[in-house]
């Protein structure tokens, strides 16, 4: 299990709601270019806070799908995030 520490896990979770937004808007933007008659229309969901700490700690998932998954979270805040804390 990867261990985190809460401040951490903090502005990980901040950073993943920057991510999920752009996320979105991609998702959006894209529909429009395709003619969507409604392009808000989306399944994405955005995980709760909770959640977000689940998936940091699931050994089920695996430690190197969490790794690529936090580095696209953080990309661009890297220096925010010792390396042992990123790399699990």
């Amino acid at each position: 299990m990867l261990e985190w520490i809460p401040d951490h896990v903090d502005r990980l979770f901040e950073l993943y709601g920057q991510h999920f937004a752009r996320l979105r808007q991609n998702v959006i933007a894209t529909n429009l270019s395709l003619g969507s008659s409604n392009p808000e229309k989306t399944r994405l969901e955005r995980l709760t806070r909770s959640e977000f700490e689940a998936v940091l700690t699931d050994t089920a998932i695996g430690r190197d799908t969490i790794h690529l998954w936090v580095l696209r979270i953080i990309r661009g805040h890297e220096d925010e995030f010792p390396i042992r804390q990123a790399a699990g």
